[in-house]
Parts: C-alpha cells; structure tokens; sequence
C-alpha cells in the first residue's frame, strides 16, 4: 500500500501546464519541424564545384547561382537544379558499353579513300558555369546534353575531319593531332553557345576492317622497305659526300703543304740570297777596306823604303866622297892591318939567293913602298893633263867576311864626272 506523504485536502500540482503545453512546447515542435522540413524543401547548399539552376514556374525566369553557400527557394513555385561544374570526360569508344550502345559508340567514318576506320576518343569538357541554365533550357536537368550536344557534335565534326585524311595517313601522329586540335576548334565553337566547354579531345586507338587491315600491312612492309631503300642510297650519298669531302680535305691539306712547302723554300731562298749579297757586300766593304789598309801600308813602305834607300845612296855618295883622296887609301891600310894582325903565316924555308939573305927582302920591301907612294902621283899628273878623266881603282885587301859587315865596300867605286 503506497503511503502518501501529502497532507489531506491538498490538490496536486501538475509539472507541465496545459497552457505551457499549448504556448510553448507546440511552437517549439513546430518551428523544429519546419527548421527539418524546410532544410529540404525551401534551401539547398552549394558546393564549390558546383553551380544552381532555378526556374519559375509562373514566369518560367531562369536563375544561375554561380557561388558556394546556401540558396533558399520557394518549393511549388520554383525548382531547383544543382550542376556538377567541374571538368568531366565522355568516352566514345568501342569499350563503352551500356544499354543504349551495346557495341560501345566509336566514331566510325569514312577515308577521302574509301576506306572504313573506327576511331575511339574520350571527350574533356566542362559546363560554362555563367551560362549553366542554357544547358536545362535546352536539354533538362540529368546528363542527356552528353548524348544530344557532345556526342551527336563530337561524331559529325570528327567524321568531317578526320575523314580528309586517307588510309595511309591514319598512321602519322601529326596529322591526327592537326585534325584534334581543328576539330577542337570547331567543337567549341558550336557547343560553347549552349553553356559546354571542350577541353581536349584524348585520341586513343583507331581500327581498320581486317581487308583493310591486311592490305595496309602489305602496304606498309612495301612502304618500309621503300623507306629503308630509300635511307640505304640516302646512306651511300651520304658516305660519298663523306668520302669526297675527307679527299677534298686531304688534297687541301697536301697543297696547303706543299704550298707551305713552297713558301719557306722561297723564304729561304730569299734569305739565303740576303746572305750571299750581305756577304757578298760585307765582303766588298772589307776588300775596298783592305785594299785601302793596303794601299796605305805599302804606300807608308814605299815612303819608308824611298826614305831607307834615299839615306843609304846619300850614305854611300858621302862614303864615296869620303873614300876618294887619302881617306880611302887609309881606310884600306886600317882594313889590312886589321887582317894581318890576324893573319898566321904558316910556310917552309926554301934556300933562296934572294930570299935568304935578309937584306935583300928588306930592300925589295922598301923599293915595293916607294914605288905604290909614286903611282897615286903619277895618277894626278895625268888628270891634271887630261882635263879629268877615271881614277884609278883603288888596291883593295883581301876581306876576311868582316869588310861587308863595317859598312864598308871591297872596291872604290867610279869617281864622278
């Protein structure tokens, strides 16, 4: 039995009033119920990569929210659609397969040809975010603009394109980018008024049928080895104009040799030629030189030798002048008792009558001087008669080899006229 503690007579006192219930926890529930509810059907928030299309209803006014926050819109009257703006890509290829392709969407077209060739690419493109509605307006909301603008553009101007070129053309890697980049061009400038931007065009593969196939293939070896033939005589040419021009190069290098050669022979030449006439002018300086020493030393000789012998004849005209008279004579006498003073007599006694006897020699000696003192006399006598005339020679003694070596000569010479 539970016991209650409250005093009798007392009424209870509920926690939560009727009116509180009413004024306060209703509209509370309410505004939480439109806070939840209207979070989904009056705003919406944008991110950064994305951008808000909304439309009216009644007036059918089309508004771009190009801006990340939250959008707040009146449901039942207006719609809004959120775009994913950032850049995106469309396949169109053998290997996209869904169930409206069940054989992937290649851009199969035709070669200036003739020939079939499918080609698989992916598209890179992004929504202009500015004009984004054009892209609701015209196509609806999901992603139906990829089947009705890219692609359905995209596989004309690519078969426009890429069909100017012919079946051995497919394999040059610069002529499938010049028809990337013009189809590009061309793509841009037909989707971008409807709010698509086409970045690039990735070109993956491209496929021949197998006759085709094949008959490239043959062409292709043909085409190789063409081209190898072709690099083989360009090759041969170029080993020629190699060969040719190291010959060209040695025959330059032998003349600018030669011609070298030529030139320090000339040099040479020319220097040796400077020699000779340097020499040969030194040498004529040095001979005019020597013959003028020359005819100066035998000029100072023959003055020397004129002089030595204009003394020597004036000596001997003086010792002529001294020999003549007595002088003469006495030198003679000095010059024979110089050799008899010398002189050894060596002789044997003979027995003579005139030679015994003493007094006969001394006799003889003394009639021998008397008569050598009476001949000069007689001399003079006689060129005293005869107006002048030669003198008589003088008597010279023997000369013992000392007479030459006085100065003195071994005869008298012719007395003058």
């Amino acid at each position: 039995m539970e016991k209650s503690f409250n005093p009798k007579g007392v009424k209870k006192t509920p926690l939560v009033s009727k009116k509180m219930v009413f004024f306060v926890i209703v509209p509370i529930a309410l505004v939480v119920l439109l806070i939840v509810g209207g979070r989904r059907l009056t705003w919406k928030e944008i991110q950064a990569d994305e951008v808000a299309v909304i439309i009216n209803n009644i007036t059918g006014h089309i508004t771009t929210i190009d801006r990340a926050g939250a959008v707040v819109y009146y449901p039942f009257i207006q719609d809004l659609y959120i775009l994913d703006k950032r850049e995106q890509e469309a396949p169109m290829a053998s290997s996209n397969i869904s169930a409206d392709f069940p054989q992937g969407n290649p851009i199969i077209l035709k070669t200036r040809d003739g020939g079939d060739v499918s080609i698989d690419l992916i598209i890179q493109y992004k929504l202009i975010s500015k004009i984004a509605g054009k892209v609701v307006q015209d196509t609806g909301i999901g992603e139906e603009f990829k089947e009705k603008w890219i692609w359905d553009y995209a596989r004309t101007i690519c078969r426009y394109e890429f069909g100017d070129l012919s079946i051995s053309e497919f394999p040059d890697s610069v002529k499938r980018e010049e028809k990337i980049r013009a189809s590009t061009d061309e793509l841009n400038s037909l989707l971008n008024p409807h709010g698509i931007f086409v970045t690039s065009l990735n070109f993956i593969d491209y496929r021949y049928y197998r006759e085709y196939a094949e008959k490239i293939h043959e062409r292709r070896l043909a085409d190789k080895e063409v081209e190898e033939q072709v690099q083989r005589a360009s090759a041969a040419r170029k080993n020629q104009d190699r060969v040719v021009t190291e010959e060209t190069k040695k025959l330059d290098v032998a003349i600018s040799r030669f011609m070298g050669t030529l030139h320090r022979m000339e040099i040479d030449a020319k220097a040796e030629s400077d020699k000779i006439k340097d020499a040969g002018k030194a040498y004529l300086i040095k001979a005019v030189l020597d013959a003028d020493a020359d005819y100066d030393r035998l000029e100072k000789e023959a003055a020397s030798i004129l002089a030595v012998r204009k003394a020597e004849a004036e000596g001997i005209f003086a010792l002529k002048k001294a020999l003549e008279g007595a002088g003469g004579r006495n030198l003679v006498k000095m010059e024979y008792a110089k050799r008899l003073r010398n002189a050894k007599i060596i002789g044997t006694p003979v027995l003579k009558a005139s030679e015994e006897i003493p007094q006969l020699r001394i006799r003889e000696r003394l009639f021998k001087e008397a008569g050598e003192a009476s001949q000069p006399a007689k001399m003079k006598e006689e060129e005293s008669s005869h107006g002048g005339g030669h003198t008589a020679p003088s008597v010279h003694g023997e000369s013992s080899g000392h007479g030459e070596s006085s100065g003195h000569p071994a005869a008298a010479g012719d007395s003058g006229h």
